[in-house]
């Protein structure tokens, strides 16, 4: 996504297996963690920079055996309007403008998958942030009314799924199926499943908003 290492925030999800996690986290430009996200930093022998969230996956326990953390924990209250992601999204801006990888929030319950996916990654782009979900087998992307290059990835699946309307203008470069300046309708399947030949390999799209999803079965990083 970026020459420079990304900051990570591990979200609330079922995680990732330590050794792939291990080596993305290790070279983050900044680790935050939402919430129970914790667990997956701890178990890698990492000290997040900030916790964040209602921490009631978290133990006083745990807590106490912290050290002083470098932005601190910004505790809030369980009955709030925003998920422990997006709060941990909002206060990683306040410290950081650039690429940001999301892990472990792809799993585990449908609706709050559904919300990272339409809801946290939009936000995301609207904080100046540049988003993207991660796990070991997937990466997700937002889409909106840009040009998105996408490095390495040969051999891998990509599937563009627009939101609330047709996705217009589309022009897709080093693709098995190309497209030039065509529309995706979002009723449609027209955008599932096309392969990676060329790397890099280009989305541009002139309206509209969408979901790129890239799978494959090996390393993604």
């Amino acid at each position: 996504m970026s020459e420079n290492p990304a900051a990570i925030i591990v979200a609330g999800g079922p995680s990732p297996p330590v050794a792939w996690a291990r080596p993305l986290l290790e070279k983050a430009s900044l680790l935050f963690c939402a919430d129970s996200g914790l667990h997956l930093c701890l178990a890698c022998g990492l000290q997040p920079d900030m916790l964040v969230g209602d921490l009631d996956s978290v133990g006083p326990e745990q807590l106490g055996r912290l050290p002083d953390l470098r932005y601190g924990v910004e505790q809030h209250n369980s009955d709030k309007d925003e998920s422990d992601l997006d709060l941990t999204l909002r206060a990683l801006a306040r410290y950081w403008q650039g690429p940001v990888d999301i892990l472990a929030a792809l799993g585990g319950r449908l609706d709050h998958a559904l919300f990272n996916l339409c809801a946290v990654l939009f936000q995301g782009r609207q904080l100046g942030l540049r988003v993207r979900l991660l796990d070991p087998e997937t990466i997700v992307y937002p889409l909106e009314n840009e040009f998105l290059e996408l490095h390495d990835l040969v051999g891998a699946t990509c599937s563009i799924l627009p939101l609330g309307g047709p996705l217009g203008g589309v022009t897709l470069q080093g693709f098995r199926y190309p497209l030039r300046t065509e529309s995706l309708g979002h009723r449609q399947t027209r955008g599932l499943s096309n392969r990676i030949d060329v790397s890099p390999a280009s989305i541009q799209a002139q309206s509209g908003q969408a979901l790129v999803v890239i799978s494959q079965k090996s390393h993604l990083c």
